[in-house]
């Protein structure tokens, strides 16, 4: 998404580009599956957006679809996995306590013990360190304070940002960004070494291809970036800033039912319609209701962070037998009668990073983003982590792309 956003603003302003694509595909984690006999597809990685994303919104529109409200049932709830409590979590609520707890001494500290010396009930330290962990597919005991405080201060929508999904399959999407660019996309041709010249950079790919331009966006995770050899003038620059990222982890697994079982669900002697289930047990693991209104019955769970790691290596039946576990845990044995599923996991990806984003760990530096979205020699950095507004989403990526594009092309005049 960086990568195309890029482009088009390029484009858009008349310049002359080459895109090197270091998969057979664009679109990074935007990817959708469709089934082999065309009934219905999956979003294996993002998937949702708010009317405040009005960047993704017009790609969607452009690329002929609309918005489709993700349902919610009236008077929904979130809830925990065993005490079935409803939960009432706000990410920046969190935030702003742990900036408060930042400047009490724990500057140097993961984020984990801060959480252990702040919060004495041990229920909801398990729920908020969870919570996070399923917010950011990083596990606690990885993260900054600060950091993960300043990535939140730029998510500055009210709205919740589950509220909509586009009408059709993002895949959509990406084809028409691609065919906006499909003379100048190398596909195949990832970048392993940038090398300053007189006149501009060198770019050599895996396959020893050397390509030569003025100016250069990185438009990758840092952790992804931090991989690539650089100049040394490069490297004495940005090293440290790239090198204050941790790669998320995330498994997504969606299942389709006959009946939204849980929108009825008996919670404490009360039916209330269940949206979401926190998984306190599990670190990083979350649920939610994903179906669209007059769309199919779906729920989605996340294994996100340490426990997506943990996961990472073993047969697709342990995954799918763990997930069936959290889903029967909640709902009962109706949640194992599901007619239809589909898996994905990105933290294989040498390119993509693992989760919705990389995030600042403990020993990093807070503001890394800052230096990385700037150019320096007519390079910069672009990545949904790196984004103005709303890193970790969609949106954060084509912003990220867009703010780079028109930063590069002021400084080269």
């Amino acid at each position: 998404m960086m990568l195309l956003s890029s482009a088009k603003a390029v484009k858009e302003a008349g310049k002359s580009y080459l895109i090197l694509e270091a998969t057979d595909r664009a679109g990074g984690k935007v990817y959708s599956k469709t089934s082999e006999d065309s009934s219905r597809y999956f979003e294996l990685g993002a998937q949702f957006v708010n009317k405040d994303m009005t960047e993704i919104i017009d790609l969607i529109r452009e690329a002929g679809m609309d918005l489709s409200k993700t349902q919610t049932p009236e008077d929904p709830i979130v809830i925990s996995d065993k005490s079935k409590e409803p939960i009432h979590l706000d990410f920046k609520d969190i935030t702003d306590a742990l900036g408060a707890m930042y400047e009490t001494a724990f500057a140097s500290s993961p984020l984990d013990e801060v959480l252990d010396k702040h919060i004495e009930n041990n229920r909801k330290r398990q729920i908020i360190k969870s919570f996070i962990a399923a917010e950011t597919t990083v596990s606690t005991r990885h993260l900054d304070a600060k950091g993960l405080e300043e990535l939140v201060s730029r998510i500055t929508t009210t709205n919740n940002a589950l509220n909509y999904q586009a009408s059709g399959p993002l895949s959509q999407m990406i084809a028409h960004l691609e065919a906006l660019s499909k003379n100048e996309i190398h596909y195949l041709e990832p970048v392993v070494k940038v090398k300053q010249t007189k006149t501009g950079y060198t770019l050599k790919t895996k396959n020893k291809t050397k390509y030569h331009a003025d100016s250069v966006i990185m438009a990758v995770p840092p952790t992804a970036a931090a991989r690539i050899a650089y100049s040394s003038e490069l490297t004495d620059h940005y090293d440290r800033y790239l090198n204050s990222y941790v790669d998320g982890a995330v498994i997504k697994m969606t299942f389709v039912y006959d009946t939204p079982f849980w929108r009825d669900k008996p919670i404490k002697g009360k039916k209330r319609p269940v949206y979401g289930v926190i998984y306190a047990g599990s670190e990083g693991v979350n649920l939610m209701d994903s179906s669209k209104e007059e769309g199919e019955n779906r729920l989605t769970l996340f294994i996100g962070g340490d426990k997506a790691k943990e996961l990472g290596d073993v047969p697709i039946e342990v995954k799918e037998f763990f997930a069936k576990e959290r889903l029967i845990e909640v709902f009962g044995e109706e949640a194992e009668d599901y007619k239809d599923y589909e898996i994905c996991e990105w933290q294989q990806s040498p390119y993509y990073g693992g989760g919705y984003g990389a995030m600042v760990h403990f020993n990093g530096e807070p503001d890394a983003h800052k230096h990385l979205m700037e150019p320096y020699q007519n390079m910069v950095f672009a990545s949904t982590e790196l984004a103005p507004e709303f890193p970790q989403f969609m949106e954060g990526a084509v912003r990220s792309g867009q703010y780079a594009a028109k930063r590069l092309i002021e400084e080269m005049g």
